[in-house]
């Protein structure tokens, strides 16, 4: 699948999120659900929180960061050597919007049969 693919995949699975991009191992926009700015903006704020979080944690790679402010929370996930970074509503359970971003970057590459289900509004442990 190709990364626009999985991000509107994500996009009609989850109502939370409001802005998201995926971004390629060098930290370059691969897809982006906003405007080319947007999703540049999204790789900027990417870039500065993964390495802020490494000065915290130098010994190993970061795979997920949460960043909670009044009206919005940031989730990033990097796997496989691409990021996902996606602002959502203030409510948003973490827990949730994590196994969404992993699962959309695990759609790409992958045939149709290997891609994982859910189901709006499904809890992930019931995927």
């Amino acid at each position: 699948m190709m990364p626009n693919e999985a991000l509107a995949d994500l996009l009609d699975l989850s109502a939370q999120v409001r802005d998201v991009a995926i971004l390629g191992e060098s930290g370059f926009v691969l897809a982006s659900s906003g405007t080319v700015e947007q999703g540049e903006r999204l790789a900027r704020v990417a870039a500065g929180l993964l390495d802020a979080a490494g000065d915290v944690r130098p010994a190993g790679e970061v795979s997920r960061i949460e960043v909670r402010y009044d009206g919005a929370t940031v989730f990033l996930v990097r796997e496989r050597g691409r990021v996902a970074i996606a602002t959502a509503n203030p409510d948003s359970v973490a827990g949730l919007m994590i196994y969404d971003l992993r699962t959309m970057l695990s759609q790409i590459d992958a045939t149709p049969s290997a891609r994982p289900s859910r189901k709006k509004g499904q809890d992930a442990s019931d995927a």
